[in-house]
């Protein structure tokens, strides 16, 4: 709640703990829905294990350094739509 109204700032890869998750790595919140995402430490997980799913979790959010990329994914997705809709003279903008 208070990540939603802005009283309390994380930086994506802070360590962050749960009564009921446990531990984990926060990813991001959602300001528009007040959803945090956070990458979970599972029971039995290494570190090596819980950095890949940090790191993959970080790719498909666009957190971090992927940020940039999440621009060519919205086009991309856009012209997926555009063609199933039917209209494919319309060409996206990717840049």
């Amino acid at each position: 709640m208070m990540l939603a109204k802005g009283a309390l700032s994380l930086a994506p890869g802070q360590w962050v703990r749960d009564t009921r998750r446990g531990k984990g790595r926060y990813l991001r919140t959602d300001f528009r829905t007040g959803v945090t995402y956070v990458s979970w430490v599972r029971p039995g997980d290494g570190l090596k294990q819980a950095s890949e799913r940090f790191h993959r979790a970080c790719r498909n959010a666009f957190v971090g350094k992927y940020r940039p990329l999440y621009e060519a994914a919205k086009a991309m997705r856009e012209a997926d739509r555009a063609l199933a809709a039917g209209y494919p003279e319309r060409e996206p903008e990717l840049f």
